[in-house]
């Protein structure tokens, strides 16, 4: 599962931005998207320009209270976030999405997220609290992988099919499955399409 680091630097902290601030969440949210390098939180999955993006807030228990804030805040897909339960009690313990081990401690493996340790019990809630793993978004990452494979048979080389994959950055959609069935840097790509 990937990183999205969380930085002090932030222009939502140096802004001192409010989520309370109607008119401050529109650029809460395009700041969160660039941080994020244009994916969704949750799903992996690349944010186009006319995808409906929620600001997240991860741990419901802090939303309207003074606990909430950019570090509970995550861009994600509105169908994502709709879709995700409502209370957070029946997952704690659970892992923070910016933690900095979740990469160690969450692997992809046979289309699904799983913990790397079967007791990691902070891993298997965030997992569950997430839905990364629902049917729906399992469909939608396999046939991602699918048509990204296409795309690899019919380049034939791997230079030409580098290329293309950095000609969109929705090609690099679901990153962490990217990762390991290609065997791809998706951040060196993502570096690589914003110099396109």
């Amino acid at each position: 599962m990937r990183y999205f680091k969380k930085q002090n630097t932030s222009a939502i902290i140096s802004g001192n931005l409010s989520y309370d601030n109607v008119a401050e969440r529109t650029s809460i949210r395009q700041i969160l998207i660039k941080e994020q390098s244009g994916f969704c939180a949750y799903s992996e999955r690349y944010i186009k320009h006319t995808d409906s993006v929620d600001i997240e807030h991860f741990d419901p228990r802090h939303k309207n209270t003074p606990n909430d804030g950019y570090y509970n805040w995550y861009a994600t897909l509105h169908w994502l976030n709709s879709h995700k339960p409502k209370l957070i009690d029946p997952f704690l313990p659970i892992l923070i999405p910016h933690d900095i081990d979740i990469k160690d401690r969450i692997r992809y493996e046979d289309g699904i997220f799983i913990p790397v340790n079967t007791d990691d019990i902070e891993a298997q809630n965030l997992i569950g609290f997430l839905g990364v793993n629902k049917v729906e978004v399992y469909n939608d990452r396999v046939k991602h992988i699918n048509r990204i494979r296409t795309l690899k048979a019919l380049c034939g080389d791997d230079n030409l099919f580098l290329r293309k994959m950095i000609e969109d950055q929705d090609n690099l959609s679901f990153a962490t499955a990217i990762e390991h069935v290609f065997g791809l840097d998706v951040d060196a790509l993502i570096t690589m399409c914003l110099s396109l």
